[in-house]
């Protein structure tokens, strides 16, 4: 089943991975993984809301019996990155994961930074 976005979709961009950087680099090639470090999948992506200017969502992918399927997990709490072994670990377990369409949410655009910019700073 795919999920129903708690947050509005139409404020939710999506942005690859490659995009999104940290000290270390980017999120591209980044494993998700439990605190009890289950994996629960590859990094591809997240779903950001520009005009706070917050993740709302790590999309991941998984492989399942004979194609790779993506799921959503909301970033409920704050995760850890590992730089070193490129693990991003999180209080989740893949029952958390959720089936993700990405025709529920537009691709971030330039007007989508132009608001991030401009919004007022995320507390």
């Amino acid at each position: 089943m795919i999920t129903e976005l708690s947050d509005n979709p139409e404020t939710l961009r999506y942005l690859d991975a490659n995009q999104v950087e940290h000290p270390s680099g980017t999120f591209a090639g980044h494993m998700l993984c439990s605190q009890d470090d289950v994996k629960l999948g590859a990094i591809t992506g997240m779903l950001v809301e520009p005009a706070t200017r917050r993740v709302r969502y790590f999309v991941i992918e998984r492989n399942s019996l004979l194609k790779q399927r993506r799921y959503l997990l909301p970033v409920d709490s704050l995760p850890v990155l590992r730089a070193d072994d490129r693990k991003l670990c999180v209080l989740a377990n893949p029952d958390d994961l959720e089936r993700f369409d990405a025709r529920q949410v537009e691709r971030f655009s330039d007007a989508d930074a132009i608001t991030a910019i401009f919004a007022k700073p995320a507390a």
